[in-house]
């Protein structure tokens, strides 16, 4: 027997926020209608396990939105669906998500909504505020980031599994997680009529076991996720447990006692309006501590977001259209540059015409907003495709090959695809290493794809949103050549991160403000000082002043050449000449050979050999002893600086 509710309307200063939740009175309600028919909510509990329907009275309506309150109802374990006349459907705006279902199974009932569970215990944990110049992003996929086999952690493709792996990152140096997406949507795509039966079964080979003695086949899979959700909640199925939020938040936790900040993707439609994407973003920010997103939307008032008080230290990243529109007004603004991942890969394989805009990317800052840059991110190749594959090779995601970018800027090395010869092996591991060094020595944020620091591999598929597979997920069993790059990715961004002039808060400008006889910046060819950019220039240096590397007062004295040559053949590069007291070393090569710098000739030059960056500090040494015998070398404070 269906027990009758009390129904009371809710006060209109309490109408917001949409959704439904518990307070002392009873379960409150607040959503927006249709005014299309009879419109409510089915409730389930203990009493009605098939559910009750309750429509929303005219009364409780003010606008569009239907705000009331069931009186004394407190059932803790009750799930809900709103309806439109026949019509169910989930609230856009719930809090938790009662899905029984495993990833990729087809859903026969709408998964029901619930109403928040009770107050989370956050202790002392607060959002990690990193500015972009300190920041350093590895990208993941929560599934495919600890699902293979060789993930070594025990709850593969969950929350907890990612948390599993934060000491990795801590170890590798990065601070700063982005995750894909994991806010609650489905992830069963509609059936594209468009494809063929054979197309189908390409796309995915793995079948269910015959039932009544048909051939069932797996449903295709939004493994990425870009798409509409109940944006709110996440991901139940990315949960080894039955409490997703819960589960969620332990790992915010433990990202941030690490040091490391979390950040999230959102795909939101072109019809969706900003205040309500601003919404969300403020609720993650608030429920779940976040501390930073990435938007991807057609139509976006960037300006709207990143004004937002609550978010002044919460990362808004977008694209650079977007991020244009409101340069200048804060800081927490910043784009994800394509024009540094296409340029810089066009740059490292060799391409003509290609110096100047390395010299532009390599030193882009601005003060007014962030430059995240990257060379592989996760619609696209992965590092190690980048260098061993011209073509894509997406035959498998059951669409001819037409889906996914046609023109890589990509480089085979000579074979396309797996090569056993040398030769090759160990010109794709330099490759791969040229541009992680591009990457991390740039002024931009670095943004590294996870897998892509030990050479991860798609196989050459450059487009795997429907791929939950080995094609798609990490693979942990790196080769020994996986080894090297990330033992070289690891000393590079320690480089980086122990000194300032590498990622500095200000834009480089090249010039000589210190009044010390070296700018902060300067460009070099085969003379010092004079460098070739002409068309056919793939070799330059770079010297970094560390004069210029201060933060209220200098903090370090050292400069950094980088001699880069992504021509074919040996070259030779001039090194300046260094303030007495300090010589020219040799710090690391992406190639194996090691070169020699004469520190006792007048007019030095490096060798800098064929696709290769060398990377030369400085070290101190005592000068000559003057007439009262005193050594030349540090001076005391209250000395000038000898030029």
């Amino acid at each position: 027997m269906q027990k009758t509710f009390q129904i009371k309307s809710v006060d209109r200063t309490r109408i917001y926020p949409l959704g439904v939740s518990f307070e002392e009175e009873g379960l409150r309600i607040s959503a927006v209608c249709s005014g299309m028919g009879e419109e409510g909510i089915v409730l389930f509990d203990r009493r009605h396990k098939d559910g009750v329907r309750i429509p929303f009275p005219d009364r409780c309506k003010v606008g569009a939105v239907c705000a009331m309150m069931l009186c004394g109802y407190h059932d803790k374990t009750c799930s809900y669906l709103f309806y439109r006349g026949e019509e169910v459907y989930q609230d856009p705006f719930c809090k938790r998500v009662c899905n029984p279902y495993g990833y990729g199974e087809p859903k026969p009932e709408l998964p029901r909504c619930q109403p928040p569970a009770e107050a989370y215990d956050w202790g002392d944990d607060r959002n990690v505020h990193i500015p972009y110049e300190e920041m350093l992003i590895y990208a993941l996929h929560v599934r495919g980031f600890t699902k293979h086999r060789s993930s070594g952690v025990k709850h593969k493709g969950t929350y907890a599994g990612v948390a599993e792996k934060i000491p990795y990152m801590q170890e590798l140096g990065m601070n700063m997680a982005l995750l894909m997406p994991c806010y609650e949507f489905d992830e069963i795509m509609p059936e594209n009529t468009a494809q063929t039966m054979e197309q189908a079964i390409l796309t995915y080979k793995q079948e269910l076991p015959p039932v009544d003695g048909k051939e069932k086949k797996k449903p295709r899979i939004n493994y990425w996720g870009y798409q509409s959700g109940l944006y709110y909640v996440p991901k139940s199925a990315y949960a080894h447990s039955k409490d997703a939020a819960g589960e969620f938040k332990d790992m915010v936790r433990a990202f941030h006692k690490a040091g490391i900040g979390v950040s999230m993707q959102f795909y939101f439609p072109p019809d969706m309006r900003t205040v309500e994407i601003l919404d969300i973003l403020k609720y993650w920010v608030l429920a779940y501590h976040i501390d930073g997103f990435h938007l991807l939307s057609a139509s976006l008032d960037v300006g709207l977001i990143a004004g937002e008080p609550l978010l002044a230290e919460t990362m808004i990243l977008t694209g650079e259209g977007n991020a244009h529109q409101s340069a200048g007004r804060t800081r927490n603004l910043g784009w994800l540059s394509d024009s540094f991942l296409y340029n810089m890969r066009r740059f490292v394989k060799g391409d003509d015409n290609m110096i100047n805009q390395f010299l532009f990317h390599l030193r882009e800052n601005k003060d007014e907003i962030g430059i995240v840059n990257s060379i592989a991110r996760w619609d696209g190749f992965r590092l190690a495709d980048l260098v061993s594959y011209d073509r894509k090779h997406n035959e498998e995601n059951g669409e001819n090959n037409q889906d996914g970018v046609d023109y890589n800027c990509s480089w085979n090395c000579g074979v396309e695809g797996k090569s056993r010869k040398k030769g090759i092996q160990e010109l794709r591991l330099r490759q791969m290493k040229n541009a992680v060094t591009i990457l991390l020595m740039s002024q931009g944020t670095p943004l590294l794809y996870s897998g892509d620091e030990f050479a991860n591999t798609q196989g050459g598929n450059n487009n795997p949103y429907c791929q939950d597979n080995e094609t798609a997920w990490i693979k942990w069993n790196y080769t020994e050549a996986g080894r090297e790059l990330l033992d070289f990715t690891k000393f590079m961004i320690g480089m980086r991160k122990a000194h300032r002039i590498l990622h500095s808060r200000t834009l480089l400008r090249g010039i000589d403000t210190l009044s010390c006889g070296f700018p902060d910046i300067s460009f070099h060819g085969r003379e010092a000082w004079r460098p070739d950019t002409s068309p056919a220039s793939r070799c330059v240096g770079v010297m970094y002043c560390g004069f210029y590397a201060v933060n209220g007062a200098q903090e370090d004295e050292r400069f950094f050449y980088i001699a880069v040559n992504m021509h074919w053949e040996v070259d030779y590069l001039g090194l300046p000449k260094l303030p007495k007291g300090k010589l020219w070393t040799y710090s690391s090569s992406t190639g194996r050979e090691i070169p020699e710098i004469e520190e006792d000739a007048s007019s030095q030059e490096i060798c800098v050999p064929a696709r290769s960056i060398v990377l030369c500090t400085t070290r101190d040494v005592p000068v000559e002893t003057e007439k009262t015998g005193r050594k030349k070398g540090k001076k005391n404070k209250g000395d000038e600086r000898e030029q």
